[in-house]
């Protein structure tokens, strides 16, 4: 079946509203009321877009003047109470509104996760928060918990919400087999190396972007020239070789180019730390300081060392050879604008 791919909108071409908010900020001005789906978003999977769906649907119903919306937390609260933890990202910040961009959504307002918010009351949230950022209509999913305690949920919205004017809408979440699409069931999958699970629940290939960086070049004396970028905080891959398609983020209307990818150490030369070295097929530029989409598409085999370069020239070989072939077999590419 040929595999639709998917590469984060150009935020040049298709702008949204985003409005930074933090605990202690004057109110936002808003016109009108405003239908908000709440959450933190890591990959805006499909459980996510389901949530937001329903959300844009409401502002719909409930007649013009009536702007859908999302409210997610920056930085993400795991990363605020452990910041030392490996990356465990399922989007970059550029690519996860760029993707909340592209559900049809008119705003996204970015809560300041700090030590304010950490503080914040269940209570607060509802009667201060939320008021002050003009939302009527606030939908989540099920198990959404809030407040310095999580004790906060959405029946408490109700409750307390309701003589303010702020209705409640709990969404069941999306399954995927015998278990609720999750970004945690993804970030197993994807460390586990099994991209077609993870792209299942995303709805999109696994995706990492960054910033072209000049590495060694000593893939160009062995006829393999790679572009190489850092995973950051990205959740790491399990370490091997991918069919990748790569995507110049840079470039408006840039064509979906297919390609491999190394992601490790190198165990054969020096390591330079954990990266993403990306190899075209049949194209040839100048990319340092560009961004880049790269896609996941399939595992081709683990990491390994290998006895010298020749072992490992004809290793890579054979895995551009198994890479053309994945490609050949899913030859529709599918963007997204």
């Amino acid at each position: 079946m040929p595999m639709s791919i998917f590469y984060p909108a150009d935020d040049k071409v298709n702008p949204i509203p985003v409005m930074d908010w933090a605990v202690g900020d004057a109110p936002l001005s808003t016109e009108g009321r405003k239908v908000a789906a709440i959450g933190n978003f890591d990959g805006v999977h499909r459980g996510h877009q389901a949530l937001i769906s329903q959300t844009c649907t409401l502002a719909g119903e409930l007649g013009a003047g009536i702007d859908p919306v999302v409210i997610t937390f920056t930085p993400h609260p795991r990363l605020f109470f452990r910041p030392d933890q490996p990356g465990f990202f399922l989007a970059d910040e550029q690519d996860k509104t760029a993707f909340l961009a592209a559900t049809g959504v008119k705003e996204i307002i970015r809560l300041r996760f700090d030590d304010a918010m950490r503080r914040t009351s269940a209570e607060d949230f509802i009667t201060s928060v939320l008021p002050s950022l003009g939302i009527s209509d606030l939908l989540a999913g099920s198990d959404f918990a809030f407040g310095n305690d999580r004790s906060g949920d959405m029946d408490m919205i109700r409750q307390l919400g309701s003589p303010a004017g702020l209705s409640a809408h709990s969404v069941d979440l999306l399954a995927s087999g015998d278990a609720a699409v999750s970004s945690t069931r993804i970030r197993s999958a994807v460390a586990a190396g099994d991209m077609q699970a993870a792209e299942a629940m995303l709805g999109r290939p696994y995706i990492i972007s960054g910033t072209i960086e000049k590495g060694d070049q000593r893939g160009r004396t062995i006829g393999f020239p790679t572009a190489n970028i850092r995973l950051g905080m990205m959740q790491q891959p399990a370490f091997g070789v991918y069919t990748v398609a790569i995507r110049l983020a840079d470039a408006q209307g840039a064509p979906v180019i297919p390609g491999i990818a190394n992601i490790g150490r190198r165990p054969t030369v020096e390591d330079r730390g954990v990266l993403l070295e990306a190899h075209f097929f049949d194209y040839d530029g100048d990319l340092y300081g560009q961004r880049i989409n790269v896609m996941l598409l399939d595992f081709i085999r683990p990491e390994q060392a290998f006895d010298g370069l020749d072992a490992l020239k004809e290793q890579i070989a054979r895995d551009v050879d198994s890479a053309r072939a994945f490609h050949a077999r899913n030859k529709e590419f599918r963007t997204q604008d």
